[in-house]
Parts: C-alpha cells; sequence; structure tokens
C-alpha cells in the first residue's frame, strides 16, 4: 500500500512539471539561485540577422558592447514562461533602477513558426515589457533556434511532445559585450538580486 502511493504521488508530481521546460529541468542539474559559471565553457552568440517585435533588424554586431541578459520563451507556454517573463520584467525593472544603461535584455522565440513580430509585441505588451532595452526576436526558422539553443546554450529544444508544449531552457544567460556567454542563473527564481549584483559589479569593471 505504501508502495502504491509512493508511485502515485510521483506520477501526480510529473504530471504537474509536465509543461514546457520542466522536463528538461528536471532531468539536469538545476542552476544555483546566484548562477554558474560558464566562462570556460567558451559558449558565444553566432552571428545573425534577426526580427524584433517592432520589425527591426537586430544583429549579433547590434548586442556589442552590452552586457545581455536572454533566454528562450514561446507566447503559447502555458508554464514556465509564465514565470519567466515576469521574472524578465522584473529584472528591468531593477536594472532601470539601478541606472545600468548598458544592459539590454533578449527573449528568442522557440516557436518561430508562430511567433511573428506582431505576436511577440502584442506579448510583450501584455506583460508592461519596455521594447527600449528588450527585444523579442524572431525571423529564423525552427531548425536554426535549435542549433542556437543546443550549440550556444547546451539546452535541449524539444517540439515533439505530442501536445502544445516545448521543451526549452529556462536559464537567463547572461552574454558579455564580446558575444560570450559568461553565466546562467535559473529563470524560475523571482528572486533576481544576484544577476543584478553581477551586472552591476561586471559593468562597473566596464567603465573603470
Amino acid at each position: 500500500m505504501k508502495r502504491i502511493m509512493l508511485l502515485a504521488g510521483a506520477g501526480l508530481l510529473f504530471a504537474v512539471l509536465g509543461g514546457c521546460g520542466w522536463l528538461y529541468q528536471i532531468g539536469q542539474s538545476q542552476s544555483p539561485q546566484n548562477g554558474t559559471d560558464l566562462t570556460n565553457a567558451d559558449l558565444s552568440l553566432p552571428s545573425f540577422e534577426y526580427t524584433n517585435q517592432n520589425g527591426e533588424t537586430v544583429s549579433r554586431q547590434d548586442l556589442e558592447g552590452e552586457y545581455v541578459i536572454a533566454d528562450m520563451i514561446f507566447t503559447n507556454c502555458p508554464t514556465v514562461c509564465t514565470i519567466m517573463t515576469p521574472n524578465m520584467l522584473n529584472l528591468q525593472g531593477q536594472i532601470e533602477k539601478a541606472g545600468l544603461d548598458n544592459v539590454r535584455l533578449v527573449s528568442f522565440t522557440v516557436d518561430p513558426d508562430r511567433d511573428d513580430p506582431g505576436t511577440l509585441k502584442e506579448y510583450g505588451q501584455n506583460y508592461g515589457a519596455d521594447f527600449s532595452s528588450w527585444d523579442f526576436l524572431t525571423g529564423y526558422s525552427l531548425q536554426e533556434i535549435k542549433q542556437l539553443s543546443t550549440t550556444t546554450f547546451k539546452s535541449a529544444l524539444n517540439q515533439d511532445t505530442g501536445d502544445q508544449n516545448i521543451i526549452h531552457a529556462t536559464a537567463f544567460f547572461l552574454i558579455d559585450p564580446e558575444g560570450n556567454v559568461i553565466r546562467k542563473y535559473d529563470g524560475l527564481e523571482n528572486d533576481t538580486e544576484p544577476i543584478l549584483n553581477d551586472l552591476q559589479r561586471l559593468t562597473a569593471g566596464q567603465d573603470s
């Protein structure tokens, strides 16, 4: 009887956590709240030209010279993105309050076939995103974003889930002004102070 109850409990846990991204997180070690150092992982953004929510072209060159916090979302996400995007919005507010004007936020959609610029703009507006420092990017193929996810962020991306969910990274990635991915944080953690502290430290060193 006890074994049956344990199995039932485990089944309920996986049912609750079976939304987009959660299964990937369960299968991987989660990032500590204060971030995971990636400086020795030799990860960097590739050259690209994508389209943001305003229909404008955004390239890797446009991001150079600034620190970037990047994540992966999609507008129909029923679970983790509804946590990640508010956390990113909270971080944006903290960055603006701290006066860090050399930090940019970038959200890559993992559903480019459905998330066109207009859809992403409506999504960002619904959350209250400030588009002056936050780009929601699309304008690439599914294969391209899978390649970026696995190569640049070392994260699985799988649309073949049999439902409306997409398994994708739930981390926030810190990218330096040269395009190197240097740190990642748990994007499901609502305490974004560790990210802000790192940004303040790094940008202070940049200004000195």
